[in-house]
């Protein structure tokens, strides 16, 4: 059983690398070309009064509205493009459900380009590089005697193996990648290393009771 799990593992990463490589990641509304409609409010509101409106104006398409400001009284609604059409209608649907008077002109518009992948990431190599380091040294020391090239190659592959296969999921499923996929990132790498030294440690206790049976 355990071999079949690292077959399909192995052709799930071969599978994900050829799906990066080609078209690449399924980018999420956020981190791709998109579009902010900022709307003053004035008094709080409940977002999904929002969702409502942005339902029937932007039928369809992915929406994500958030409460910015100090006091949360203006709506920002993200999208991939929206028409004048619909900036207009949104605008008459909202004056008509706060009772405002907002003009077309009121409404502030951010033209956002794609984020590119590497910079998502970037925060996060030197801090992962500096515990991954400290992690294989540790691990090469405490367990030396399973040899150290044995055990810089088992932490080195606990370490990226997850990432890997996390990767690979989101290519070949076609996942957006978001903001909860680098937490989800986080999580995993802080299990995978805190895991390996229980796992170099059944390594070595596995092969103490080898030698005793012997």
């Amino acid at each position: 059983m355990k071999r079949i799990i690292q077959i399909l593992l192995t052709c799930l990463m071969i599978a994900g690398i050829i799906v990066i490589l080609t078209i690449g990641f399924n980018v999420g509304l956020i981190y791709s070309e998109n579009m902010q409609i900022s709307i003053n409010i004035g008094t709080s509101f409940e977002i999904k009064d929002i969702k409502e409106i942005t339902n029937e104006v932007f039928k369809g398409q992915e929406v994500l509205i958030q409460q910015v400001e100090l006091y949360r009284d203006v709506v920002q609604i993200t999208v991939r493009e929206a028409t004048e059409e619909q900036i207009a209608n949104l605008n008459t649907k909202i004056n008509e459900k706060f009772d405002l008077e907002n003009e077309v002109s009121d409404i502030e518009i951010t033209q956002n380009a794609n984020v590119k992948l590497k910079n998502i990431i970037k925060p996060y190599i030197l801090p992962v590089a500096i515990v991954s380091v400290i992690t294989i040294l540790l691990a090469m020391l405490i367990f030396r005697k399973l040899g150290v090239w044995a055990v810089l190659y088992t932490t080195a592959i606990n370490i990226v193996a997850p990432q890997t296969i996390l990767a690979s999921i989101y290519a070949v499923t076609r996942l957006p990648i978001n903001r909860l996929t680098a937490a989800i990132s986080v999580i995993i790498y802080i299990a995978s290393v805190t895991l390996i030294f229980a796992h170099l440690y059944d390594i070595k206790q596995t092969r103490k009771a080898e030698k005793q049976e012997k």
